[in-house]
């Protein structure tokens, strides 16, 4: 019933938006350039220019110029054809997203009839109608990258640390598909991944961008993906991995047989290496890709399929099952510990994923002026998170479940040369949700597998759980419906228009419970503060307008957008008294009114403006600058959407579906210059105002209790540049070099650092600091070597100061939040491909090595020492004369493996292209 309300309710919505004749563009680029004859210099008039193996094209006008618009990413061969003269060819032209492919010709008098010049593109060094700062990665680079999913290369680009754009929170970016965005509108991230060898361009935008895109204050991903192919063309990809490292980790070891009535003599510590602990070559990737015409250029299809097992490098060992029952545990003489120990003694893999994903695309061409396309994304996931209390109990560990689907159908129509629209709708359902036995709908019959909390505290201080289970269940379906347009105009030869709407119904609903084991039966905790139900349809549209202006030294993008969103959902009137729904009318105290009002709905309209001009035939300065507003993500608007007051916790929190979209005005000014024909330099200059952030507001509630909401109350500022040097060309090396220095100051990190500190006991910051993904210095290099023997070598590597942390000295918590950088690390990543020369299949082997120098960065850190590797509380309790409340040791339990990052891993592998 749901689905088919929100499916009704956008039909609706496009009804109304197509009476305001708008229509959806997919993403284009654009190839434009001037024709010239070579003995005069003089402008040819009438020349054919054209994209081959398309009817794609169009004649130069009395200047000599053309623009062929409305062309999709990829690389073309361009024919330019005259009477009488030589027919000209540009192979391997490339086009991106929003931006104009230059590509001129000189033409002469043909000698002998039908001959040919054929010549290759190269991408230019200085990209001339570039106003912001915008990476672009093709499937050619995706291939030769050490990378498994899109967001390592993202992470890799100047201006993104670890999933932050220019030092904005991490859900402050949104990600699109063909122009279509795939947030998860509860979490405000990616609902799904899109497989690589489905990507024909990546487009990361971390600087000022266009109005066609919204709901985001930091950055976008906009993924192509691949068209169908002209001929029937395939390829399968396999490869198996295994950690290979000699950093050892300490482990408990049975050295008696599984069973009950075990004594602590029966279990030893050992120190293993990661190669010796962990599970031989469960790191396991299947893919196969085909796609071909049914009917020669009219319909094809292309279908992606993938398998990744990521087993990560968390280790825990099976040695406790959640049933096991241990007596003693708490008691100093060990000689009383009666230890029952089930498990297979196996290590596992603690915080591991399995992916299963299919995309597709189908495409029918009607006629040369419509186009029906159609994507399906299906993804499933299931995995665990690390949880280090139960390291040896890894069987009573909750695991998460994901199954995604987005729904993607387009038509695009043509009007003549310069005009074309479309118009897509897309439906995303992502149903996740974690749970160990039941998932919530089975929550009137729950596995009997459940065992009492009290199995959970068998064990003494500072040890590992040697039974019990989590006892909660969560799902969270999110679905959004989504219609989005625009129309595109080149006016003449200098000016473009981009004309769009968007509109997204979503529906949330969200489930939570806790589970209590009584006389060995599991029921639904009865507690109303342990359970959370969440049924709620907000929905939002936009619409915005843009122009490109592009003379030869000045290029403009300006553009405006107007965002709606309505949260429609019930807040208090009296927020001191949420918890109640009728209290007394404060104006008639005879009489009682409804504490409930629907939330208001918020409008926003955001300039953009970019400027770029060359200063000299290499070198292209810009500017930018931009307002942005993001709806914060709906999780928390609708936190404790019951507005329960449980009298136990203090404060209670509430959600606030009244809270004001928060903004950022952002800035940047940069210049791109070629140094020669193949190295280039983008250096590049930002600052961010941020306010309106989501933070904490602590007030009383009617009988005295501490409660708090969320408010539109943090704020920050981000300054820094970025530096990029990079090497193109036909010859056999290529490489970037990435440099982002940054300096990104808030008043808090995530929404709930003033409640956190409140439970703590600590003072309200009431100044800017520094957050907590503020790494000041940060540099990405990649390198790719090609032999003429079919041999490609490419790294990745990046060094990377600390974030920051807190200090504690001498018991004493620093007065400056976030006043010392953790230790710097370094990785390298590396692919070798080989593709024998001789070999008449098309066969590739290859080897891909993570963390090719087995570092160890350091995520985490103790306050006291800022070191993942001491501890002062390890060393104060090693210097007394107390024993862990189990078999484990004090440092295994106090030096959690989690603080530090992944050792080396190798895979091995074929790719077969048929």
């Amino acid at each position: 019933m749901k689905g088919f309300k929100i499916i009704r309710q956008l039909f609706f919505l496009f009804i109304f938006l197509i009476s305001a004749n708008s229509l959806f563009a997919f993403q284009t680029g654009k190839i434009a350039g001037e024709v010239l004859e070579e003995s005069t210099g003089e402008p040819l008039i009438g020349v054919q220019v054209f994209i081959e193996g398309t009817s794609k094209g169009m004649t130069t006008d009395i200047d000599g110029l053309y623009n062929i618009n409305n062309v999709d990413p990829g690389t073309y061969t361009i024919v330019f054809r005259y009477v009488g003269f030589t027919t000209y060819k540009v192979e391997n032209v490339e086009v991106f997203v929003d931006k104009t492919t230059r590509i001129d010709a000189t033409m002469s008098e043909a000698v002998i009839e039908g001959e040919e010049v054929i010549v290759t593109a190269e991408r230019p060094i200085v990209e001339k109608d570039r106003t912001t700062t915008t990476a672009y990665i093709s499937s050619e680079q995706l291939e030769d990258l050490p990378v498994v999913n899109l967001s390592d290369a993202i992470n890799n680009q100047a201006g993104v640390v670890d999933g932050h754009f220019r030092g904005g929170r991490a859900t402050e970016v949104t990600y699109l598909v063909n122009g279509v965005p795939i947030n998860n509108a509860y979490s405000n991230t990616a609902a799904f991944t899109v497989e690589q060898n489905m990507v024909s361009s990546l487009q990361v935008i971390s600087g000022v961008f266009n109005a066609e895109y919204g709901q985001a204050l930091s950055g976008v991903v906009d993924i192509q993906t691949k068209g169908v192919p002209s001929e029937w063309t395939g390829n399968a990809l396999a490869y198996v991995g295994q950690i290979l490292s000699n950093r050892k980790l300490e482990f408990v070891e049975r050295e008696a047989d599984a069973g009950q009535f075990l004594s602590y003599e029966d279990f030893t510590q050992e120190k293993v290496t990661f190669t010796e602990a962990a599970p031989l070559l469960e790191n396991r990737d299947l893919q196969v890709s085909v796609g071909g015409p049914i009917l020669k250029e009219k319909l094809g299809f292309r279908v992606s399929l993938r398998y990744l097992s990521e087993p990560g490098h968390l280790l825990g060992k099976d040695l406790f099952r959640p049933s096991d029952q241990s007596f003693g545990l708490s008691n100093s003489d060990r000689n009383d510990w009666i230890i029952e120990s089930t498990g297979s003694g196996d290590y596992r893999y603690m915080n591991y994923q399995d992916r299963y994903s299919l995309n597709s695309s189908v495409v029918y061409q009607i006629n040369s002026r419509i186009k029906v396309d159609y994507n399906l994304f299906l993804q499933k996931l299931d995995g665990q998170g690390y949880n280090h209390g139960f390291k040896y109990n890894p069987n009573g560990v909750n695991e998460y479940h994901n199954l995604s689907q987005n729904h993607i159908l387009g038509f695009k129509f043509v009007f003549g040369q310069k005009s074309f629209a479309n118009l897509s709708f897309s439906y995303l359902n992502d149903n996740g949700g974690s749970w160990l036995h039941s998932p919530p709908e089975d929550s009137l019959n729950l596995s009997s597998a459940y065992v009492p909390i009290e199995q959970s505290s068998q064990q003494g201080r500072e040890a590992f759980a040697v039974g019990g289970n989590q006892l909660f269940s969560t799902r969270d379906i999110v679905q959004t419906a989504g219609v989005v347009g625009s129309f595109s105009s080149q006016l003449n030869s200098v000016v473009s228009i981009k004309t769009g709407f968007s509109g997204r119904l979503h529906n949330l609903d969200v489930n939570t419970f806790g589970i209590t084991v009584l006389n060995d039966e599991p029921r639904v905790n009865e507690s109303p503060f342990d359970s959370y139900a969440l049924d709620v349809s907000p929905y939002e549209g936009a619409v915005y307008a843009q122009t490109k202006i592009e003379y030869p030294n000045l290029i403009v993008n300006a553009g405006l957008r107007a965002d709606y969103f309505n949260p429609n959902f019930e807040v208090p009137l009296d927020w001191t008294q949420a918890s109640r729904l009728m209290i007394v009318n404060p104006d008639d105290p005879s009489e009682m009114i409804y504490n409930r009002k629907y939330a208001d709905d918020t409008f926003q309209v955001s300039p953009r403006l970019g400027i770029a001009f060359p200063i000299s035939e290499t070198g292209v300065m810009r500017f930018s600058a931009g307002l942005f507003f993001q709806t914060p993500q709906l999780s928390i608007l609708y936190t404790n959407s019951e507005y329960e007051k449980n009298p136990v916790a203090s404060p209670a929190q509430f959600g606030n579906a009244n809270l004001d979209p928060e903004r950022t005005l952002s800035f940047e000014v940069g210049l791109q210059q070629g140094i020669t024909e193949t190295l280039g330099l983008d250096l590049t200059l930002f600052s961010k105002d941020i306010r309106n952030l989501t933070g904490v507001e602590f007030g009383r509630a009617f009988d005295g209790q501490n409660i708090s909401r969320f408010v539109n109350l943090d704020y920050g500022t981000v300054k820094g540049a970025t530096l990029s040097l990079y090497e193109r060309g036909d010859g056999p090396l290529s490489w970037t070099l990435d440099y982002t220095l940054q300096f990104a100051k808030g008043s808090a990190s995530n929404p709930t650092d003033a409640f956190t500190r409140f439970q703590s006991g600590l003072e309200p910051t009431i100044k800017l600091r520094r957050l907590n993904w503020d790494r000041r210095n940060v540099l990405n290099n990649t390198l790719t070597y090609r032999t003429d023997f079919g041999l490609t070598v490419s790294t990745i590597s990046s060094l990377q100061t600390g974030t920051p942390y807190t200090t504690i000295r001498q018991d004493r918590v620093s007065f400056i939040d976030n006043n010392e950088d953790k230790p710097i690390w370094f990785n390298t990543d590396m692919r070798v491909y080989y593709k024998p020369v001789k070999l008449k299949p098309d066969v590739q082997f290859f080897l891909q090595v993570d963390n090719l120098f087995d570092s160890r960065p350091q995520y985490s850190v103790f306050s006291e020492t800022g070191l993942a590797t001491e501890s002062e509380r390890l060393a104060d309790i090693q210097r007394g004369n107390s024993i862990p409340g189990g078999v484990n040791s004090f440092e295994e339990f106090i030096l959690n493996q989690a603080m530090l990052g992944p050792p080396r891993t190798v895979r091995v592998g074929l790719k077969y292209t048929f």
